[in-house]
């Protein structure tokens, strides 16, 4: 077999999705449904991964593709694991996707090498529409698995069932993740304010390596949703002095900004409710100020509260069925007001 070294320079035959991470001797995909494509012909692929030593339930998910059809799943015990991910007796030409479908805060997945019986043929170059999806639990498919009021376990976690993975296949994007379970705009769910979305994003993978920021020019997205406010929403009503929530309308406003700086040809969606009722107005006030001061294409959004009565909830979050609901709210507003063809 032929033992191919995953470095930068193999970036011309495998094609990754997602902020990637190039560290020492491998790529790390992190952030939610960060992927290769593999385009080849041969009769076997095995792929060497590497993670941390994690617990069972913060293991990593991969999800893998053949020709566009799920075929396998895998979840990566130890720090080392060889993984097969194609054979056949005949050799023959394919398409094979790898998908990290669970979230960048809880683990991640290193590839330093893959061993092919055969030879790589050139992926073609993805020329979709690109959208960045950013977000906490909701947009990372948290939970989507699991009954309804289930313990924490990564198993239950796949980031193809939420409402970003639904919207991107609909939509037939290239689609990036930057969504951390927890999370919000100006603190996270325990009130704490260091745990926040702002301060992870300029980096291409916060959790691994605190030092190497994202070059925003690698990626640049015609559409950016953004779905944060629902962990700040307990500890905004839980302060009565109101300093979180105006931190939060602060932060917000600044974030928008740097995404204008970061991207600034995108049309920049900002979704919220499905967990948050009530928070959504103050969103849709920090959108009124930044596009009186002359921001354009910023776009607001209100989900309603998700519906647990008829449609259940997953691990105390939205179901599958809510997911896909949001999915389709998104889409139609894209459509008849965002203008997306």
């Amino acid at each position: 077999m032929n033992h191919i070294k995953i470095t930068e320079a193999i970036k011309d035959r495998i094609y990754f999705q997602g902020r990637i991470l190039w560290k020492e001797d491998r790529a790390v995909l992190g952030y939610t449904n960060s992927s290769f494509t593999i385009h080849f012909n041969g009769t076997r692929l095995v792929a060497q991964f590497r993670t941390a030593d994690n617990d069972l339930i913060n293991a990593p998910g991969l999800r893998i593709y053949l020709d566009g059809e799920a075929v396998k799943e895998e979840v990566l015990m130890g720090t080392e694991q060889e993984v097969v991910l194609y054979e056949s007796e005949q050799k023959e030409e394919h398409t094979l996707r790898v998908v990290k479908i669970t979230e960048a805060g809880m683990s991640y997945v290193g590839f330093p090498e893959l061993a092919i019986e055969g030879e790589l043929l050139p992926v073609p170059e993805d020329t979709r529409t690109k959208a960045l999806f950013i977000g906490d639990s909701i947009t990372c498919g948290y939970g989507v698995l699991g009954e309804p009021d289930s313990e924490y376990t990564i198993r239950d976690e796949d980031g193809e069932l939420s409402y970003a993975g639904i919207l991107a296949k609909s939509m037939d994007w290239n689609a990036e993740w930057v969504s951390v379970s927890g999370h919000g705009m100006f603190v996270e769910y325990t009130g704490d304010p260091e745990n926040i979305l702002p301060r992870e994003f300029p980096y291409t993978n916060w959790f691994v390596d605190k030092e190497t920021r994202e070059d925003y020019s690698r990626f640049q997205p015609d559409y950016v949703i953004v779905n944060l406010g629902t962990n700040d929403s307990g500890p905004i009503w839980a302060d009565k002095a109101g300093n979180i929530l105006g931190g939060f309308k602060s932060r917000y406003e600044s974030f928008l900004y740097t995404l204008r700086i970061a991207f600034p040809k995108a049309k920049i969606v900002c979704v919220l409710g499905t967990l948050a009722p009530g928070i959504y107005p103050f969103v849709q006030e920090v959108i009124d100020r930044v596009k009186a001061a002359g921001m354009t294409d910023v776009y607001g959004l209100e989900l309603p509260e998700h519906d647990v009565e008829h449609d259940g909830m997953a691990s105390g979050h939205p179901s599958p069925v809510t997911h896909r609901k949001d999915a389709a709210r998104i889409e139609e507003f894209l459509r008849t007001v965002v203008g997306v063809e």
